[in-house]
């Protein structure tokens, strides 16, 4: 086992881990609660660090640091928000930095338990070492970006960096809620048109970054991969590709926008489901 997959199964189990105990806690034990009058939602402000310590090759004595910090939904429409807060673990677990939770059950029940090969061990400690190349860190935040008419946006911010690397690794995932269905809203629940729409994100990315296909990582097919992220701000659908996904990492993470304007109305009609019409205000 390399020592980046050590590292994504030692973040994977924490933020599991930290992510399973916050859920089944009850709101009045999380340290500061906010709730709506007005939309009878509730949510509770949650800050958990976890620090293990390791051994590398050499046995030097390497570090963890890993932070999680949300706005964790409680209560959405005075009920509890399962659909939520299940789309919220899907988000973080579907990540390109955490695409390995399957196959680790095991070890995602308590990561101080996990030895590979070499006998490396994940011990907690309660302080870490702030030396050059010998720290690796960390960071995910959770927190609701909007809740405009009937749609709640949550963007899920992650961030790591591994002892001795050349640069960490960022991604910006998003979960679109539907406060009316009370269910995460899909690309499926939106798009009809596949082929349209990557005509459309090609023709976005050439518009807001000037890229064409020769700077975009395509399959041998030649067909750009459809979208995993995704977020709505008004009649415009943000297409979000991750780190690495597309394009290099100097390239960064992608949002192409999709704007009305850029399709005729036949296209905007054929591109999108009712729903999806109905949820851009793109009906007429």
């Amino acid at each position: 086992m390399t020592m980046k997959k050590f590292f994504i199964l030692a973040l994977a189990g924490f933020i599991v881990t930290t992510l399973c105990s916050c859920a089944n806690k009850s709101s009045n034990g999380m340290s500061s609660d906010k709730v709506s009058d007005t939309t009878l939602c509730q949510f509770s402000n949650i800050k958990m660090e976890k620090m293990f310590s390791y051994y590398d090759e050499e046995r030097d004595t390497l570090y963890f640091d890993n932070t999680f910090t949300a706005l964790w939904p409680q209560v959405i429409n005075g009920k509890p928000c399962t659909e939520l807060q299940q789309a919220l673990f899907r988000a973080m677990t579907d990540s390109a930095e955490l695409n390995q939770l399957d196959k680790v059950t095991d070890f995602l029940l308590d990561p101080s338990n996990y030895t590979d090969y070499d006998s490396k061990l994940l011990v907690p400690v309660k302080s870490v070492k702030y030396e050059e190349n010998k720290l690796s860190t960390s960071e995910v935040k959770v927190n609701m970006e909007s809740m405009i008419d009937r749609l709640l946006t949550y963007h899920l911010g992650t961030y790591s960096y591994m002892a001795g690397g050349v640069h960490g690794i960022y991604a910006h995932n998003y979960v679109t809620y539907d406060l009316k269905t009370e269910k995460a809203v899909t690309f499926d629940d939106l798009i009809a048109d596949t082929t349209l729409l990557r005509t459309a994100i090609l023709k976005s990315i050439k518009q807001e970054y000037n890229y064409g296909t020769d700077e975009l990582f395509l399959p041998d097919n030649g067909l750009l991969p459809l979208p995993r992220d995704f977020h709505i701000d008004g009649s415009v659908l943000h297409v979000v590709y991750q780190v690495y996904e597309i394009a290099s990492y100097a390239q960064g993470l992608i949002d192409a926008p999709i704007y009305p304007y850029m399709l005729k109305p036949e296209e905007i009609k054929r591109l999108f489901t009712p729903y999806g019409l109905e949820l851009l205000d793109l009906t007429e």
